[in-house]
């Protein structure tokens, strides 16, 4: 008898680790260990900010929560319990047909950005960021990447290239009479015909970096 008693009991066991578990139902699906059924109520997750979910101690993969501050949104550990990486799940992309967009923070890649045809793809509502400079003398800084640089001065100028990066492009653009003046610090700023200065108002030169030191100017230069 107690043996017959011990089987059903195993079977029992068996039976409740093959069950699914319903919440305001009693057919939940069988694809699911857990089904909560409302058509009037959510499924509320620990809610907590970016500090306690730090706190965590050993967060298991895939655990989720919702962070209530800066960025708030709901995060899951893609990571281990030993090391954890959270990642958000948001909404900031949107999808329009075969459109993308991104409407919030920067993006950014470590990658290569590619087109789907290289004879007609094009980068749209880019522009260059402008920085105006007054002055008799100004230094590149590395967050001068890209940008267009303006002089408007009566009086000649100089601009000091220092160590910087290669790739590092740039475009300067004369806008008064006085000429800008290339000036190397620890670097060097060669081309083609050993010009030194913007040719004149209105002149544009570009300077691109070939390493960090190296620096080649081109366009409407003169001496």
């Amino acid at each position: 008898m107690k043996r017959g008693i011990v089987i059903i009991a195993l079977f029992l066991v068996f039976l409740s680790g093959k069950a699914q578990t319903g919440i305001g139902t009693t057919t939940p699906s069988p694809s699911a260990k857990l089904e909560v059924a409302s058509t009037d109520k959510g499924l509320l997750l620990p809610r907590m900010t970016a500090t306690q979910r730090a706190a965590i101690v050993s967060p298991a993969n895939g655990l989720i929560v919702y962070q209530t501050d800066a960025p708030t949104g709901f995060f899951v550990n893609t990571g281990t319990s030993g090391t954890p990486s959270w990642t958000r799940v948001n909404m900031d992309w949107t999808r329009t047909g075969n459109d993308l967009s991104y409407t919030n923070g920067n993006l950014s890649t470590s990658g290569n950005l590619t087109g789907g045809n290289t004879a007609s793809s094009t980068l749209s509502g880019f522009s260059a960021t402008m920085n105006t400079q007054t002055g008799t003398s100004y230094t590149l800084l590395a967050s001068d990447n890209g940008k267009i640089i303006t002089f408007n001065n009566a009086s000649p100028i100089t601009l000091s290239v220092p160590s910087l990066f290669a790739g590092f492009n740039c475009m300067i653009i004369q806008l008064g009479a006085g000429q800008v003046s290339f000036s190397g610090s620890g670097t060097t700023i060669t081309n083609r015909s050993g010009l030194t200065k913007t040719g004149g108002a209105n002149a544009i030169v570009t300077l691109i970096g070939i390493t960090a030191t190296t620096f080649i100017s081109g366009g409407d230069l003169s001496n």
